[in-house]
């Protein structure tokens, strides 16, 4: 019996251990790169997404290399300020991305982070409810 309850209880030790350990520690890929958490990975992605929509928008406007040139520096700034590197974002993208269910999870969550944006900039532009427009042929009065 003794050696039973020994048995269950290393069991044990070795389980909290080792799920604090998952818990606290980043994975590190093979590559030497350092996994970026969920959470953060979600920011990186949604911020990613901004970027692209920035720059379709001036795609219009600027010639082929003026976007390349702006592209180049609005990635390199992200990768800055999250603190990853292009290749740390690439093996991530695809360690998550193995997992298709929870990958698809976390792109529900960049589209809710990216509505939430969208809905805030929409606040800002509304005009206020008690304020009315009042067109005129000569002027135009706001009461």
């Amino acid at each position: 019996m003794r050696s039973g309850k020994g048995y269950i209880s290393i069991l044990l030790v070795s389980l909290i251990i080792g799920l604090t350990g998952c818990i606290n520690d980043q994975k590190e890929f093979a590559s030497g790169q350092k996994q970026i958490p969920r959470e953060q990975m979600i920011r990186l992605m949604a911020d990613m997404e901004l970027t692209e929509a920035a720059l379709k928008a001036k795609q219009v406007k600027l010639s082929r290399d003026s976007i390349k040139k702006i592209a180049a520096q609005s990635y390199d700034s992200l990768y800055s300020f999250y603190g990853v590197t292009p290749e740390q974002f690439k093996e991530n993208l695809r360690y998550y991305q193995i997992d298709l269910e929870d990958f698809q999870a976390m792109s529900d969550s960049v589209i809710i982070t990216l509505t939430r944006h969208k809905d805030s900039v929409s606040n800002l532009k509304k005009t206020p409810a008690d304020t009315t427009i009042i067109k005129s042929k000569s002027k135009i009065k706001i009461k």
